[in-house]
């Protein structure tokens, strides 16, 4: 599903892969990847950013709350999913877009 929104001053475009409803009433946004994982703290929050936009956009095209939305990578050659601990909120993409 693409997507286009203003992260501040920044607008972001994007697709994204897959979305399942979670029992809870929830969703998980999910990124379908062919690499390899990423491997360690730094490496996972650093691709955390995508998630942290795709979790954002995902609530916004449904209005509903972010915190109802979960987001995770799906390596597909390994069967592995990373689901990073936590995600940037709105201002702190905002700010990490507007570095850039």
């Amino acid at each position: 599903m693409p997507f286009e929104m203003a992260l501040g001053d920044t607008v972001v475009r994007g697709r994204i892969d897959a979305v399942f409803a979670d029992p809870d009433g929830g969703a998980t946004v999910v990124d379908w990847k062919t690499g390899e994982p990423p491997e360690g703290p730094q490496a996972i929050g650093h691709a955390a950013v995508q998630l942290a936009v795709y979790r954002l956009a995902w609530a916004a095209l449904q209005g509903c709350p972010e915190s109802v939305v979960r987001a995770a990578f799906y390596y597909v050659r390994s069967g592995v999913t990373v689901v990073p601990d936590a995600l940037p909120g709105p201002d702190e993409l905002a700010a990490l877009v507007s570095d850039k």
